[in-house]
């Protein structure tokens, strides 16, 4: 079952290093490192940690090519302190070698020479990468978060100085269970997702809408089934590799690094709050006494790499006997409900914004009609709003925007309907298991968090996200 309990597969001495001492001089391959988390560990580690070397695989997108990439990783906000450092973070930032990557070929890698250095180089592997839209198609979702997962280990099993790979999955992998523990399911559908894969291959586009939700089954969208198949994956295909699994439920803005209450995107809990911090009144739908697993983004990283350290401890073991271990990384204590969240961002809206929206707020409805009523009141005021802007000279710009939180929040609705309980013996372990020098440098204890400090501070990330969003926005319309 993965457990922990007894960490019988220390390394030969019988003893563990500590976390820094493990990643000093380190190579580390990271994919996923342009996204939100893959930030936030990307700067904890050159931050931090005095690693080696930092490969990062990176696409090409929207006609950029990886250098362009990587620079606009370094123009966030989240790397202004390493900026601050002796030579501008400059030494630092030469650790990281971008890499460019091709999922959708046999070889990810096409160069030889990349081979060769991994080959010769790489110790630390963390999968970070996912696509996260729900409404995905099956064939996407699978491809992207299990094939080209499938791909990334394929090449870690020809690097032969590899001591520890985490695969980042989610809480929700299996949320059509009321009850999740720390091990992976491996009862998929239809035998599994190469034979659904086999049979779309024969279907037309109509016939595989068609067939979707038959296929999902209980569970909600292609995301969390897709991210389930990798982990069945990872157990039948590659448990003889050091891997674990890493299950953080839903990524918010930082607790305290870089900074109190950062953010840079809103698919998630900052894109729900963008008509509050416009001065709104926003009902979602959801049952009132739902529990909300939510983490900080330093909190789940910090996890990330304390897994990191204690998954590669342990030596190597015949794939029959192993259970590729998992860490839920989410909590049964101080943890707050969906009745609790219009008390908690009001506390985020100080003096600052509260005198003017301070009866502003978001509300939980387990009435769908009066949500739907509440949603075409929203989209009317919209409407009338875009008017007055266009009248006004300027871009009406409400009702799209009100659209996007809806399908947000629609997409979401699932989670905001059931509660999971939760066995997290081996992340509680892991915590017991450090000591108190990096406690503090990784603290990830999720129970000990002050959550009216973190809803004072994740308004203001959303509303700095917001503005430094506009600004780009102003920038790339106006060069």
């Amino acid at each position: 079952m993965g457990d922990l309990s007894v960490l019988q597969e220390l390394t030969s001495d019988g003893r563990m290093n500590c976390v820094e001492e493990f990643y000093k001089d380190a190579t580390v391959l990271l994919t996923g490192g342009t996204g939100f988390i893959g930030k936030v560990l990307l700067e904890k580690l050159l931050r931090c940690f005095k690693v080696k070397t930092v490969f990062l695989l990176i696409r090409e997108k929207r006609n950029k090519t990886v250098d362009e990439r990587l620079d606009e990783v370094f123009e966030d906000v989240i790397f202004d302190a390493i900026k601050s450092s002796p030579h501008n973070g400059k030494p630092l930032f030469a650790k990281v070698i971008p890499i460019e990557v091709n999922f959708q070929s046999e070889e990810v890698i096409s160069s030889t020479d990349y081979q060769r250095l991994f080959a010769a180089n790489v110790e630390i592997v963390f999968n970070v990468m996912a696509s996260v839209k729900f409404n995905e198609d099956i064939e996407t979702a699978i491809d992207t978060n299990v094939l080209s997962s499938r791909k990334l280990f394929l090449l870690a099993q020809q690097l032969p100085h590899i001591r520890s790979i985490v695969h980042v999955s989610t809480f929700y992998s299996n949320c059509h269970r009321a009850h999740i523990e720390e091990r992976i399911y491996e009862d998929l559908p239809f035998g599994g997702f190469d034979n659904i894969l086999a049979l779309f291959r024969h279907l037309t586009p109509e016939e595989k809408d068609r067939l979707k939700p038959i296929i999902l089954g209980p569970m909600p969208n292609s995301y969390t089934f897709s991210k389930r198949c990798a982990e069945v994956m990872i157990q039948q295909q590659f448990n003889q590799l050091p891997i674990a699994i890493f299950r953080p439920p839903i990524v918010s803005s930082a607790y305290r690094e870089p900074t109190p209450g950062w953010v840079n995107n809103f698919n998630g809990p900052a894109g729900m709050v963008v008509p509050v911090i416009r001065g709104q009144v926003y009902w979602c739908y959801g049952a009132d006494d739902a529990t909300v697993h939510m983490v900080p983004v330093d909190y789940c990283v910090n996890a990330l790499l304390a897994v990191g350290w204690e998954n590669g401890q342990r030596k190597r073991v015949p794939a029959t006997n192993k259970a590729v271990p998992v860490y839920n990384y989410a909590f049964r204590e101080n943890v707050f409900r969906n009745r609790d969240i219009g008390a908690l961002l009001a506390v985020g809206i100080d003096s600052t914004l509260g005198k003017i929206f301070g009866r502003y707020t978001i509300h939980v409805t387990s009435s769908i009609f009066m949500r739907q009523l509440f949603i075409h009141w929203l989209l009317l005021q919209a409407c009338v709003s875009d008017v007055f802007c266009k009248l006004s000279g300027k871009k009406a710009k409400n009702y799209d925007l009100i659209k996007r939180v809806v399908a947000l929040e629609d997409s979401t609705s699932y989670f905001r309907c059931h509660s999971w309980t939760v066995e997290n013996d081996n992340v509680r372990k892991l915590w017991d298991r450090l000591p108190e020098d990096e406690k503090r440098l990784l603290p990830f204890d999720v129970e000990t968090l002050d959550w009216k400090y973190y809803f004072r501070f994740f308004v203001k990330g959303v509303a700095a996200a917001l503005s430094r969003h506009a600004v780009a926005r102003h920038r790339t319309c106006c060069p």
